[in-house]
């Protein structure tokens, strides 16, 4: 457990949250419904959009994983920019956020399915957050400076990771970064 929570930080712990919000949902529509009527084609239509939003994700999730094992292994920390981390800082629980739940909301047509939606966004921002202290920890400035330009869940910036890794200063403290490796290489001669 602790070496999927190595790769996929508070992933599960939202996958989790998540699914328990919903079944709560399930278990108390009984009471309290919202019903609307959608098509089988739209239904199949909407679904088919959820599932390959949430397979091109993984998909771009897991390459941009194996450039951050290769610096997980050498026991460099370096923050990934490229790949899903252009568009948002956490593609996996932005992928858990925005295309599961729609789900629910497709396949049980109620609206009452909006509510654990809503609470696994605001659960995900916790979890996040507490993510985000420890980056800040480890990658200072440069962290803070890839949050002005890469949104935390909803990619509504564009590529912001293109632009950030163009900054002036992100150019600089990569420079020194490598100066700082060339120094600490000869010093080890």
């Amino acid at each position: 457990m602790d070496k999927l929570r190595g790769i996929f930080g508070v992933g599960l712990y939202l996958l989790l949250i998540g699914l328990v919000y919903e079944v709560v949902t399930i278990l108390t529509r009984r009471w309290v419904s919202y019903p609307f009527t959608l098509d089988i084609k739209l239904q199949i239509g909407l679904s088919g959009l959820c599932m390959l939003s949430s397979v091109a994700m993984v998909i771009s999730f897991n390459i941009s994983l194996k450039l951050v094992k290769v610096y997980f292994k050498g026991g460099e920390n370096k923050l990934i920019t490229q790949g899903p981390y252009n568009f948002v800082r956490h593609p996996l629980y932005a992928t858990l956020t925005l295309t599961l739940p729609p789900l629910f909301i497709i396949w049980y047509q109620d609206f009452i399915f909006i509510v654990p939606w809503v609470l696994i966004i605001i659960s995900a921002h916790y979890l996040i957050s507490v993510e985000e202290r420890a980056l800040i920890k480890v990658f200072g400035d440069d962290y803070k400076r890839y949050q002005r330009y890469v949104p935390m869940l909803v990619p509504y910036k564009g590529a912001g990771g293109i632009k950030y890794r163009r900054d002036p200063k992100t150019i600089r403290s990569e420079e020194n970064s490598k100066n700082k490796e060339i120094k600490e290489d000869s010093d080890a001669l």
